[in-house]
């Protein structure tokens, strides 16, 4: 029996064009901007809601304090009145003794403590709100350190220092002293120097919600 035969030569798949090969990688580059950016305004979102949320809640510790001490805890370095107001020296990255300290202090207030790993309470202290590892900078502080910039501070979410103030009662840095109001803001992640705060419309405050 005979084998039939094939005429012609044996032809192979077209393989693609360097054309169709260009489209092909352009279209995967546009995929992968397009669903960075998204995991990006995801994480972004969530940040700030998150901050919301503890501004919210330091927010209502803050005025169970002044309930049992009759005003808020001043804002102050080294045991002297610093207003660190939205106009105030220090820059907004948690580095400044401004912003720093002052969230020292009101680690402290809410605390009762002067640094995490401080395992009793500061003498006729009251604990008014317990902070998670992430809520917090300079963990590594010793127990029983005392000096500025040795202290746990509390931080937001995006790894800086919260803004506190209660101000000196002037038009340039309200509110009235801890006998009033209070400030309490994040700067929303953006840094800026003692002269520029160009960023304040980032910031999460509890005076613009």
């Amino acid at each position: 029996m005979r084998k039939p035969r094939f005429s012609g030569r044996l032809r192979l798949p077209a393989g693609f064009t360097l054309i169709e090969l260009l489209t092909v990688i352009a279209v995967i580059a546009i995929l992968t901007a397009l669903t960075l950016y998204a995991a990006r305004t995801v994480m972004s979102a969530g940040q700030r809601n998150r901050t919301t949320t503890e501004i919210q809640g330091i927010s209502t510790n803050l005025e169970n304090y002044k309930t049992d001490n009759g005003s808020y805890p001043l804002s102050q370095e080294s045991g002297s009145p610093l207003f660190a107001s939205a106009a105030a020296y220090g820059t907004s990255d948690g580095t400044g003794t401004t912003y720093q300290e002052s969230s020292e202090l009101l680690f402290q207030a809410l605390t009762g403590k002067y640094n995490l790993l401080d395992p009793t309470l500061t003498a006729g202290s009251k604990s008014y709100m317990t902070f998670k590892t992430s809520q917090v900078g300079n963990k590594g502080a010793s127990a029983g350190t005392t000096t500025p910039g040795s202290t746990t501070y509390v931080q937001d979410p995006y790894g800086y220092s919260y803004g506190y103030s209660t101000g000196d009662g002037t038009a340039n840095n309200p509110p009235n002293t801890g006998l009033g109001n209070f400030d309490l803001w994040s700067t929303g992640g953006t840094t800026m120097s003692t002269t520029n705060y160009s960023g304040a419309q980032a910031w999460i405050t509890n005076w613009n919600r």
